[in-house]
């Protein structure tokens, strides 16, 4: 076994969206590609002071305010990584090379898989992930099609909508998503199911909780996203194991469909978003205005199916 390089990494904001990547020199490992910067933390180094360590020497800009983004081990042929990726939400200085490296601000639209190393690419799809992630329990209606058109129209901008079923969306589902800008992900059946390839138009695939205990490796390719359901800290370690994205974490707080089911409350799910490797989407009696407290106790964002029934959110459970 390769001994893991332990780097931190800054994935910087600038006032108007754009992220900062800098060019690896062509002497380095994976040289002429771009990257978020950051480097090694060193021994006696939090993760936080190795990046603001790192970003002044690199960059000559001090963190004001840093979060953490995800975790991503990544094994290359000649070196093995664990990438502590953090947002730079705010810094002072005007960032520039200061080893003579070339640098770009882009938006997160304009950043490319391929022009970075294998491990950084993860970073791209997380910050991909938007605040809402709508659940379609595809199974549960006859009327299917006119169900899911209203249930897309509740689905603010750009979020994702996991269609959740063993059955596949029809072409017309994918088309009718595309259209109101949703990004739709769809349910792997098992975990020999390979049947989401044929779909041209989808953005990810998720593996229930019982599927994600029967995978061995990240199932889905490089540019698209790999999610999972989890309930506990055992299937978190699963999720990340795999190399998943995102996570559905729940339930939170009593549902509409399970009442007797009491939630595990916020200050769990805090402790278990804390200790996730993947970004954490907390699921399970919420409404769209628990977005604020959620993120406080450390989600990327909330998740359901009866919060989309209607256009506010919060008049369901």
């Amino acid at each position: 076994m390769q001994k893991r390089v332990h780097v931190a990494v800054g994935v910087i904001h600038r006032a108007d969206g754009c992220i900062l990547i800098a060019q690896r020199a062509a002497r380095q490992h994976l040289g002429g590609l771009w990257e978020f910067p950051g480097g090694k933390v060193e021994a006696g180094e939090t993760v936080s002071e190795a990046l603001s360590r790192e970003l002044y020497e690199e960059l000559g800009i001090t963190a004001a305010q840093q979060s953490p983004l995800c975790r991503i081990q990544h094994d290359y042929p000649d070196k093995s990584v664990l990438l502590d990726v953090w947002h730079v939400h705010d810094f002072t200085g005007e960032a520039h090379g200061r080893e003579g490296q070339p640098l770009r601000w882009v938006s997160p639209q304009a950043l490319v898989a391929t022009d970075f190393p294998e491990a950084n690419r993860a970073i791209i799809r997380a910050l991909s992930l938007p605040d809402f992630l709508a659940v379609f329990p595809a199974d549960a209606f006859t009327d299917q099609a006119s169900r899911f058109e209203q249930f897309i129209v509740n689905c603010p901008d750009s979020s994702l909508l996991r269609w959740r079923s063993r059955n596949l969306p029809a072409a017309e589902r994918l088309a009718s998503a595309n259209r109101q800008g949703v990004r739709l992900v769809v349910d792997l059946a098992d975990a020999a199911d390979k049947r989401w390839q044929q779909l041209a138009g989808i953005s990810g695939i998720h593996a229930n909780r019982h599927v994600l205990q029967q995978l061995t490796s990240r199932p889905a390719c490089d540019h698209l996203l790999f999610g999972a359901s989890c309930h506990n800290l055992e299937e978190l370690q699963q999720a990340a194991r795999l190399g998943a994205d995102y996570v559905l974490l729940s339930p939170v707080l009593a549902t509409q469909s399970h009442p007797d089911q009491a939630g595990m409350g916020w200050t769990r799910f805090a402790r278990l978003a804390t200790a996730s490797h993947c970004p954490v989407y907390a699921m399970g009696g919420l409404q769209k205005s628990d977005l604020p407290k959620a993120k406080t106790c450390g989600a990327r964002g909330i998740a359901g199916i009866s919060l989309f029934n209607n256009k506010d959110g919060n008049q369901l459970r």
